[in-house]
């Protein structure tokens, strides 16, 4: 899988969750954070885990926390849910990678 083929897949998988997560008044907001975030972190990670040989758990970990942030502090949405959306987002996309 090269690295545009693994992105378009997360935000396929992604974003529909995070649209079904986020209050109905902050879902288009949330989306384009979710976009953009997924667009600072993906690149970061592949190459982490790819090039670097980082542990995939503690890159993965390192993306949640920098998806729930965003979601915190741009997306403005409570911690709580915050961090419940960028834990299950990428909780799916990375067990449905491990089935493709």
């Amino acid at each position: 899988m090269t690295w545009l083929s693994a992105f378009l897949f997360t935000l396929a998988v992604e974003l529909p969750l995070l649209a079904l997560l986020a209050p109905a008044e902050r879902r288009r907001r949330t989306l384009l954070d979710g976009a953009a975030a997924n667009l600072l972190t993906h690149p970061l990670a592949w190459y982490a885990v790819r090039e670097l040989g980082a542990s995939w758990w503690l890159v993965e970990g390192g993306v949640v926390v920098a998806e729930a942030l965003v979601y915190v502090g741009c997306t403005r949405l409570p911690i709580g849910r915050a961090w419940l959306m960028a834990a299950l987002a990428n909780a799916v996309t990375a067990a449905l990678s491990f089935a493709v």
